[in-house]
């Protein structure tokens, strides 16, 4: 008896076909849950671009708010675009990115369609420069658009955005983790999908242009 149990123990294991079966259950449950852990990853992170797009709209909205009540009258504006006198409708378009310090630091500005700058170490960039040093110490600058944004902003120092902004009134923008980020979220048109063409296509925040935002800003109020 003792010898027939160790010989059934020898045999006990699984056969060929039992571990074909049991492969075929696994590839059948890995193609089914891979691609809903990409659609979940990749809704996750429009969802907060999304989010982080609308939080920056109406952060930015009540900063130009603040500039059109200080500049009602002055002659010249640059929010509303050089020369308040004139016919034209002034645009000025705003980028930030994260540096390689770990803050929030505008570093393009076009007026009109026009680049002012764009470098983050440009002198005209002292203008929208975030901070300042006080007693030893790097703070937000209250006396700058990015100083104000970051005050009004808490994930500025962790967000790359574009904010596309028309006669004091901020029109359109967009926003994502990081510059070079594909997944790019908007307000008031929120992304759907990635490189969502309602919003700026396949263009990251470092690449979108003037002309794609004011693309998106038709798609907004029309």
């Amino acid at each position: 008896m003792i010898f027939r149990k160790n010989k059934e123990r020898a045999h006990s294991g699984f056969t060929l076909i039992e571990m074909v079966v049991v492969i075929a259950i696994i590839s059948i449950l890995l193609l089914t849950l891979v691609p809903a852990m990409y659609n979940y990853y990749t809704s996750s992170r429009l969802k907060s671009a999304n989010s982080d797009a609308k939080v920056l709209f109406n952060s930015a909205q009540t900063i130009m708010q603040e500039y059109e009540f200080s500049e009602r009258s002055a002659k010249d504006s640059f929010f509303y675009g050089y020369n308040k006198d004139a016919l034209h409708t002034g645009t000025v378009m705003l980028k930030g990115k994260v540096n390689s310090s770990g803050k929030g630091v505008i570093y393009q500005v076009a007026v009109n369609g026009t680049d002012l700058f764009t470098s983050e170490t440009a002198a005209a960039a002292a203008d929208y420069a975030a901070y300042k040093t006080e007693n030893g110490k790097t703070v937000p600058n209250p006396s700058t658009f990015g100083g104000r944004l970051a005050r009004l902003y808490p994930d500025f120092d962790s967000t790359a955005w574009c904010i596309f902004i028309r006669n004091y009134s901020v029109r359109c923008v967009v926003a994502a983790s990081t510059d070079s980020s594909d997944y790019v979220g908007g307000y008031p048109i929120k992304a759907d999908e990635k490189h969502d063409a309602d919003v700026v296509g396949n263009a990251t925040i470092q690449t979108v242009t003037n002309a794609q935002m004011q693309s998106y800003e038709s798609s907004c109020w029309s």
